[in-house]
């Protein structure tokens, strides 16, 4: 050990404690007093030994009062103090690995509790992938590249297609993609997952022509005046395409997982809910939890009544199975349930109809997958048995729908004590929203919508700019009491599970790549601190870990991220730009910048 380091760090510590630094930053930096008010904390009675110990921070805890601190130390994956430098001191010997911060910020690790990590690792690496931006001409020619490439007869994976193309002079059609290739079956799925875009190949292929009736939840579209399909199918019919695609192998989907936890991990995500994880799903994450490879904490939503990703027998067996599939890293005991479709496509059910058209008419409401008979029947008998359920309801009707289920559930069964979620929470009728706390019922956002986007201009199209302007009521629902999470949906409607700008959306509604002006009801516009909780300890809540991970807190999981920039001290149309220095999970780093 050097004297200068000696030197500097007896006087950044204290007199009597000599440590360095063994990785990360180096230097000597003397303790710099945070600008935000800081509430020191006491370290333990007993004084243990830190594997590691960061020190000169700012530390956002997310506890409680929403302390700042200065240092952490960390022993066996755990939190074993928070405080001041010298509190954490105490923890230090010469076996410490000790971090300087330098003043920079540091707090929970994000929770995403609602991303679909095996189908991003498929598409980025097994598919022919693009991002939903591109124009119909872009796509043709992504996928000449793609056909170029691929051997004779074997299917063309990708996506994704904007949903928003629906409503343009250039819709998906199946003669569009034939003009690209007659001997290759062509599936692509659009930017919502609720739609695919098919050529002739594959729709005959799969057996889909004029006879085809409409699935229960599905929608097979068709030519005007005409039986002839488009090559266009929505929810159910898509849906029941998947399962019949040509399967990857074990490794692969390994891969597939471990590609898509890397990409999550850089943007600061520690804990994940998987919004629907089917049997190859299962067996990775067992896989990888088991071998030391999973680089986060996650929770699967086995999927109920889909059969898109397994057959009705197996979604049984995998519920049947779901503790054989559990780890310490891994939380099966959640179920995800798909009640309507999306306000673009009017397969979101309302309670007042659609704008007007020819194929529709003037009083269309949209329709749900499951009759509120049925819905009440699944709910009551998942919560009597243990399973959390997650359920996907875009319109009011079907929020209002899935509230009475649950209160269904709740006569029949008791106070379960588990939190079911609303998936989206995007279009609630203002009598729905009490309804939320008073039932136990959580609020899953989808932030990276909540700004002036192209997905708004279309659900203005469909539904009226009044009440396409009256989406996302986050304000309404904290002011409630309602507990919200947030929920990438990566990569299904975004591009990118970066949840940066979509915590800069929440707090200004507007656009914060700066594309499209305005701004989206200003008046659900909610503060920092409150969305920042939402990202981190109300997921940890939702995920069944909030005693042992969501903030920085003795006794939990050292799971934190360390910030380029304080968040709570610069410009809000400046938080989109945040960058990760580093990530934990469990007191080991599983992301670092080059």
């Amino acid at each position: 050990m050097t004297s200068r380091k000696k030197l500097c760090f007896a006087r950044a510590l204290s007199p009597t404690l000599i440590v360095f630094l063994t990785t990360g930053l180096t230097g000597c930096n003397q303790e710099q007093a945070p600008d935000t008010p800081v509430a020191e904390t006491t370290a333990p009675a007993e004084q243990l030994p830190a594997d590691s110990a960061y020190l000169n921070g700012r530390i956002y805890t997310v506890d409680s009062n929403n302390t700042w601190a200065r240092a952490i130390a960390i022993a066996d994956g755990r939190i074993i103090a928070v405080g001041s430098n010298a509190d954490i001191a105490r923890h230090v010997d010469d076996d410490t690995r000790v971090f300087n911060l330098r003043g920079k910020m540091l707090m929970p690790g994000i929770h995403d509790m609602h991303v679909h990590p095996m189908q991003a690792g498929e598409k980025y690496n097994f598919q022919c992938g693009f991002p939903f931006t591109l124009t119909v001409k872009e796509i043709v020619k992504t996928l000449k590249d793609c056909a170029a490439n691929t051997p004779e007869g074997e299917w063309i994976r990708g996506g994704q297609w904007a949903m928003e193309l629906m409503e343009s002079d250039t819709a998906p059609h199946r003669k569009i993609l034939d003009a690209v290739t007659t001997t290759h079956p062509i599936y692509l799925g659009d930017s919502t997952v609720h739609g695919a875009w098919l050529n002739s190949k594959a729709l005959d292929v799969l057996g889909i022509n004029g006879d085809t009736v409409d699935p229960d939840g599905g929608v097979i579209v068709r030519e005007p005046n005409s039986r002839e399909p488009t090559g266009v199918l929505i929810d159910k019919a898509a849906y029941n395409v998947l399962q019949r695609l040509p399967e990857y192998t074990r490794e692969e989907y390994e891969t597939a997982l471990v590609w898509a936890m890397d990409r999550l991990n850089q943007v600061g995500v520690t804990t994940i809910k998987d919004a629907i994880a089917g049997s190859h799903s299962l067996k990775a994450y067992k896989a990888l939890n088991d071998s030391g490879r999973l680089s986060m904490k996650v929770s699967t939503s086995l999927p109920w009544k889909m059969s898109w990703t397994d057959s009705r027998a197996q979604e049984l067996e995998n519920i049947r199975l779901r503790d054989n599939y559990a780890g310490t890293r891994v939380n099966t005991g959640f179920v995800k349930i798909m009640l309507d479709g999306i306000p673009p496509a009017r397969t979101s059910a309302m309670l007042e109809p659609y704008r007007p058209d020819k194929k529709h008419g003037d009083m269309f409401l949209g329709k749900l997958i499951h009759a509120p008979q049925i819905l009440q029947q699944d709910i009551t008998d998942l919560d009597a048995r243990g399973l959390t359920v997650k359920i996907h309801a875009t319109g009011d009707r079907a929020v209002r729908v899935t509230l009475d289920a649950i209160e269904s559930a709740r006569k029949e069964n008791g106070n379960s004590g588990l939190l079911h979620e609303i998936s989206h929470a995007e279009l609630i009728h203002p009598d729905d929203i009490p309804r939320f706390k008073e039932l136990n019922v959580i609020a899953e956002l989808s932030p990276i919508l909540w700004y002036p986007s192209p997905l708004v201009e279309v659900m203005a199209q469909v539904m009226g700019e009044e009440r396409a302007g009256k989406f996302w009521p986050i304000k309404s629902l904290q002011d409630a009491g309602t507990l919200m999470i947030y929920g990438s949906d990566w990569p299904s409607v975004v591009p990118d599970p970066n949840p940066w700008p979509g915590i800069e959306a929440m707090i200004s509604r507007k656009d914060p790549y700066g594309i499209r002006p305005g701004v989206l009801w200003p008046e659900q516009s909610i503060d920092l601190a409150t969305v920042i909780r939402i990202f981190t300890v109300n997921g940890a809540v939702a995920a069944k870990r909030e005693h042992e991970t969501g903030s920085i807190e003795v006794g939990k999981s050292a799971d934190f991220i360390v910030l380029d920039q304080n968040i709570f001290e610069i410009a809000v149309d400046k938080i989109s730009e945040t960058k990760i220095l580093s990530t934990l999970v469990s007191g080991v780093e599983v992301y670092k910048p080059d």
